[in-house]
């Protein structure tokens, strides 16, 4: 058997990116079992069922708003500040989520096979740009519209303008930014969400202390939002083409595990998957700890301080909370009608970031067994401290919803608790199980009880909320 090598004559000039990029269509083109025709037919008719259900559910959510707005009026103007602080701080948000995935990224075979040559890197990321340039855009319009559209406070276009110029700006700004200073761009992030929640805060104080809230602009802002935009995105535009060369292999690969880890979770329905991408990137970000003993006792006591000491390690948790407070506060404000309801979900979003060490035991068989103990004792062990999470958070948030009776306060808390538990222990996603008949065709019954567990007691503990006040 006699091997051919391939080598390059000496001083001959990589192929042009063109001429490579067209030699990778046609390779992939002879590897693709779809044609296109049925490529656009699965599009349109996905395009098709998000239009309908997603009107459906765009007009049904909005009636519902203004049916609790005209049951419990509250000040419009606060209302207005404090979506202004709401959408500022959801801008941090959005630039804290595009910086982690890159937002520019490539896979493994790019990555070893083009990434490392002398190729044109502009030419070969030119193309995920523009795609990524256009995905931001249009999905910010729509998104804006349909904010637009749920307010029924008009100017439809404008919105989606405003979320065209801005979702272009942000895109291109994470990309330069991808460029020029890799991960060390979370700045950006803690000063938009800095500045949307004091502008909150600053509204629930004042209005809570003396009965008052800044007056609403006299004109219309939208269009100078619309427009302030344009200018920022076609800057960031032209600096993000001319950086695409200084994006290196190790920023294209960043968010890679990421982007991988949101789509597993999001075919397979199974959100354990990116939440331990999560939970990973996080600890080794802590990188450096301080050790200590742990004081003598029972093993309850000495896992407990253990669950305490990794709460002191990850302030973010801490910081959730009091945002999640805040919330409460705010929707008081804005939308009494539905504080309630939203105080219950935000206890379960504030303990469930406490769970860390109860999802670790129930993940993980062999650290229970290298602990000792029954499984019953290590999981109620370690649900202690989110229940001792949701206690405080009730009380924090009790002067803005009202106490209730005392027996539906001791309920609501102790099924909070429970949903952490059920969604903490969650076990691995089981793709089978019985499946029943129905009007709408088969529903996967075993699926949806999986996926439902944990939410499912939140919704119970909703409607008995509902029901008594």
């Amino acid at each position: 058997m006699t091997t051919t090598a391939l080598m390059p004559p000496p001083g001959a000039a990589p192929p042009p990116a063109g001429e490579l990029k067209a030699r990778l269509r046609r390779a992939r083109r002879q590897h693709r079992d779809r044609s296109i025709g049925d490529l656009l037919t699965d599009l349109y008719m996905i395009a098709f069922l998000i239009a309908i259900y997603g009107w459906a559910g765009i007009d049904s959510f909005s009636d519902f708003l203004h049916r609790q707005v005209e049951a419990s009026p509250a000040d419009p103007a606060a209302r207005y500040w404090i979506g202004v602080g709401a959408g500022i701080a959801l801008s941090g948000f959005v630039w804290q989520g595009l910086t982690a995935v890159g937002p520019l990224q490539v896979g493994p075979a790019v990555q070893s096979w083009l990434a490392s040559t002398p190729i044109s890197r502009r030419a070969v990321l030119a193309p995920r740009f523009a795609g990524l340039a256009l995905a931001a855009a249009g999905g910010a319009a729509v998104l804006a519209a349909v904010a637009a559209a749920i307010g029924r406070s008009g100017g439809y276009v404008w919105a989606a303008v405003a979320g065209l110029t801005w979702g272009t700006a942000f895109a291109a700004g994470a990309v330069t930014a991808q460029a020029f200073f890799g991960r060390r761009t979370r700045w950006p992030a803690v000063v938009l969400a800095g500045v949307g929640g004091l502008l909150v805060l600053g509204v629930v104080l004042d209005h809570g202390l003396f009965s008052h809230a800044p007056a609403q602009p006299p004109v219309a802002v939208l269009p100078v939002v619309a427009l302030a935009g344009v200018v920022p995105a076609m800057i960031f535009l032209v600096l993000a083409v001319r950086a695409l060369p200084r994006i290196d292999r190790s920023t294209l690969s960043t968010g890679a595990r990421f982007a991988s880890a949101a789509s597993s979770a999001l075919l397979l329905l199974d959100p354990s998957m990116l939440a331990a991408v999560v939970e990973n990137q996080r600890w080794r970000a802590v990188g450096r700890v301080r050790t200590g003993r742990f004081r003598s006792g029972p093993q309850w006591w000495v896992l407990l301080q253990a669950d305490l000491r990794r709460i002191g390690r990850n302030p973010a948790a801490s910081a959730w909370w009091a945002v999640l407070v805040l919330a409460v506060y705010a929707v008081q404000v804005a939308l009494p009608a539905v504080a309630p309801s939203v105080q219950v979900i935000a206890a379960f979003l504030a303990a469930d970031r406490f769970a860390g060490g109860l999802r670790g035991i129930a993940r993980s068989a062999g650290l229970r067994r290298a602990i000792g103990g029954t499984d019953a004792s290590l999981k109620m062990t370690h649900l202690l401290v989110p229940t001792l999470a949701a206690i405080l958070f009730w009380l924090a948030t009790v002067p803005a919803v009202g106490a209730g009776p005392g027996w539906l306060t001791v309920l609501l808390i102790v099924g909070v608790a429970a949903a952490v538990y059920r969604t903490s222990t969650r076990g691995p996603m089981i793709y089978g199980g019985s499946v029943a008949e129905s009007p709408m065709g088969s529903m996967p019954v075993d699926l949806i009880r999986q996926v439902v567990r944990g939410p499912d007691v939140l919704a119970i503990l909703i409607a008995v909320q509902i029901l008594v006040r």
